[in-house]
């Protein structure tokens, strides 16, 4: 195998798997935040549903 042909493997794999990478990072949802007034994070399945996770505050006097 010459250094070429290395260079060009080693160039098309790392492309692909950033494809990859960036095909799925794409996909993920996020949480859903703010949802029904509350200002946390709501789990919908599982044992704990309708839970309510880490209400996010912030201190009026460092507004």
């Amino acid at each position: 195998m010459d250094r070429f042909s290395r260079l060009l493997g080693k160039f098309s794999r790392e492309k692909s798997e950033a494809k990859l990478a960036s095909t799925l990072n794409k996909k993920a949802e996020a949480p859903e935040a703010n949802a029904n007034g509350t200002s946390g994070y709501l789990i919908k399945e599982g044992p704990n549903a309708g839970k309510i996770l880490k209400h996010l505050k912030t201190d009026r006097s460092k507004l």
